[in-house]
């Protein structure tokens, strides 16, 4: 399996208390968008969305608790999978503080 097919994921919840608003989700797009050679991919509940359209994640309506499934496929898959994932840790953009 070369790069360009290998799959990576990683699971994250949403702990902010306002969940994914506006301004998360631009700023998750905005960083997946600096992997122009990566597919991102987004799924809550079995809808899945592309992670690089603004639309696309404010229709997973993903409040507090939610659990988010991020799946990437790509040159730099695997560093955008880190990226989304830190995003969710304290002060790292998708969680307010």
């Amino acid at each position: 399996m070369t790069r360009q097919q290998q799959v990576f994921e990683a699971d994250v919840t949403v702990t902010d208390p306002e969940g994914i608003h506006l301004r998360t989700a631009a700023a998750l797009v905005r960083a997946a968008s600096r992997f122009p050679n990566a597919e991102l991919l987004i799924s809550k509940g079995g809808h899945e969305i592309n992670g690089k359209s603004i639309m696309g994640v404010l229709t997973l309506v993903a409040e507090k608790g939610s659990r988010l499934r991020f799946r990437a496929r790509g040159d730099d898959a695997e560093k955008l999978i880190e990226v989304m994932v830190a995003m969710f840790q304290p002060g790292g953009g998708a969680v307010e503080t």
